[in-house]
């Protein structure tokens, strides 16, 4: 009778041991894949594109323990939801996706620290000044962001996976079967579990384009017919993951510029010059060391007079405050309306009635002259 009675109650111990351990995890064979539903939620800030709004699609790339895991491209901006197994993670988006930009290419964008973008070059053979210089297009508005690194558990994924079973179980059943008023609340639970153990991502994309303005006050400025400019040792790559330019220099082409007057009397005017860029290479600041110049042709109106300029740059660029929507804002004047950095020569105007134009056409039959500033 006594070793009847033990009997019985170990295995009562048993028997309740076999219950707490199957409240405490299911069976992996009760669960189809170890995975967990992430979120990721873009928070698009007004000051993040030029025109208040946000672009049309991203592309998102996931790395998993150091490797490259997956990407997306999506039109839904504001979030995007991935299904990701165990494994610690790192993550970055795009605005739109890689054929879409026209003016850049982008390299190594499945390495998590090599990702970047790179301008393409531009037609200008009037702006080189070297047999290796590279004259790139402006950059078109390009979005990035990188996620804080997080990391998926296999208990994360067992939790997940069984809570969601046990919601869409309880679904299926009550469409079968019909339910009571305490299957729905126990629905209702199930479901704002699952919203619990999903994982959400923010990422905070901003713009990586940058503005270069560049003022020039003229002398004789009735006798300007148009101008160009070109502006070396300006930066051609971007790391979107770095948040940095990179080493590689181009030169950048101004090709529209608008002209006002500030003294008419005396023919004293400006002219303003505004493109996108990357900025300046390496991250760098402007700096008496920066070997760059700015090299302006101006057409007269005989149409057929280029006067030439070159103004070295150095550290006569200043960031100010970027306008909303862009990364920086580098501002670069010569002269002022007291003293015009450059007058004009006195030519006769082709035809009367003539004026300054933004456009530019080609010039390369015209008359140069090099004039000393």
């Amino acid at each position: 009778m006594k070793n009847t009675k033990i009997t019985g109650i170990a295995a009562a111990f048993i028997l309740l041991a076999s219950i707490l351990a199957g409240c405490e995890r299911r069976p992996l064979e009760y669960i189809s894949s170890l995975t967990v539903r992430v979120i990721v939620k873009c928070i698009w800030e007004v000051k993040a594109h030029p025109e208040g709004e946000r672009p049309t699609g991203m592309t998102m790339y996931f790395f998993k323990d150091g490797e490259f895991y997956n990407s997306v491209t999506t039109s839904n901006v504001d979030s995007c939801e991935v299904m990701l197994e165990k494994g610690h993670y790192s993550m970055y988006m795009i605005s739109q996706s890689t054929q879409e930009y026209g003016t850049m290419e982008f390299e190594d964008m499945t390495e998590f620290t090599r990702a970047r973008s790179i301008l393409e070059p531009g037609a200008a053979d009037w702006a080189t000044r070297g047999p290796n210089e590279i004259v790139v297009q402006d950059p078109e508005v390009l979005l990035a962001g990188v996620a804080e690194e997080f990391d998926i558990t296999d208990d994360m994924a067992v939790e997940y996976q069984t809570t969601y079973k046990q919601w869409t179980d309880k679904k299926r059943q009550i469409a079968e079967n019909g339910g009571t008023s305490e299957d729905e609340q126990e629905i209702q639970a199930l479901e704002d579990e699952v919203q619990y153990l999903t994982v959400r991502i923010p990422v905070h994309p901003t713009n990586v384009v940058s503005q270069f303005w560049v003022t020039i006050f003229v002398g004789n400025a009735d006798m300007l017919q148009s101008m160009r400019a070109s502006i070396s040792g300006m930066a051609r790559t971007f790391d979107l993951t770095l948040d940095v330019t990179d080493v590689e220099q181009a030169t950048q082409v101004i090709r529209y510029w608008s002209l006002n007057l500030d003294d008419q009397p005396h023919h004293i005017g400006h002219v303003d010059g505004l493109i996108t860029t990357f900025g300046l290479p390496e991250g760098q600041t402007p700096s008496t060391l920066r070997d760059s110049t700015l090299n302006v042709s101006a057409l007269l109106v005989d149409n057929k007079t280029i006067a030439d300029y070159v103004f070295n740059v150095g550290d006569k660029i200043e960031e100010l405050e970027p306008n909303p929507g862009y990364r920086k804002l580098y501002r670069l004047i010569f002269g002022s309306k007291e003293e015009p950095a450059i007058v004009l020569p006195d030519v006769i105007p082709v035809e009367a009635g003539g004026g300054f134009t933004a456009n530019v056409t080609d010039w390369e039959d015209e008359i140069e002259v090099d004039i000393p500033i």
